[in-house]
């Protein structure tokens, strides 16, 4: 029965081979990790120094912490904001700023396209950066911690280790998809539709 189950997944996988250095795309989601990281932390730190002038605690600041500093109101504000700029890392870079490609994709020639050679629209990334990423495989993601304590904070509920481990389990799923064919697609590909390719840095010498 589970060998009947493996081949119907096989078989629902795209076989395609990914032209992608594995490494590549590595050091690539590192790079991003750290940036989108930084632009969501940003307005927390900012606020959190603004409300307390404690910098030696600064990096270990939450939604939690700044409400107790200050109010509800002022720390579902700013973690707002870090969710806007961690958005616009993800999401508006790559549709506006460099088509395709985040900061870190860029910095290692890669490119994110339609399986179907059609344009990459708005749509495909707010499912594949947005909902893929931040939310199903948010895990591998800072932004996806600040949206579950937000909920958690402004509900006075404790949802963030049950959507945590929610999340641990959408990104086994998608890491055994990832590892079960060639093409090394994940969830978040397959819900938008999508791939990726190397393409030329820009600067570098072709004839080499």
């Amino acid at each position: 029965m589970f060998s009947n189950l493996k081949l119907q997944l096989f078989t629902l996988l795209d076989q395609t081979r990914c032209p992608v250095n594995q490494s590549k795309r590595m050091i690539a989601y590192l790079i991003d990790w750290f940036l989108g990281a930084l632009c969501m932390m940003l307005p927390l730190c900012l606020g959190w120094m603004f409300l307390t002038h404690d910098q030696e605690n600064m990096v270990h600041v939450n939604v939690f912490k700044l409400a107790d500093a200050s109010s509800l109101t002022t720390a579902l504000i700013l973690g707002g904001l870090g969710l806007l700029l961690a958005f616009f890392y993800y999401v508006w870079v790559p549709y506006k700023i460099y088509p395709g490609q985040t900061v870190g994709k860029k910095t290692m020639g890669i490119q994110i396209e339609k399986t179907d050679g059609s344009s990459l629209r708005f749509k495909d990334l707010l499912l594949r950066q947005g909902l893929g990423l931040l939310v199903l495989e948010g895990v591998l993601f800072n932004p996806s911690r600040l949206w579950q304590d937000m909920i958690s904070l402004a509900s006075g509920l404790n949802f963030s280790g049950y959507l945590l481990y929610l999340s641990i389990a959408i990104t086994l799923v998608s890491g055994l998809i990832a590892f079960s064919a060639p093409s090394r697609r994940m969830l978040h590909d397959y819900l938008a539709g999508t791939t990726e390719k190397e393409v030329a840095l820009k600067g570098r010498d072709q004839s080499i």
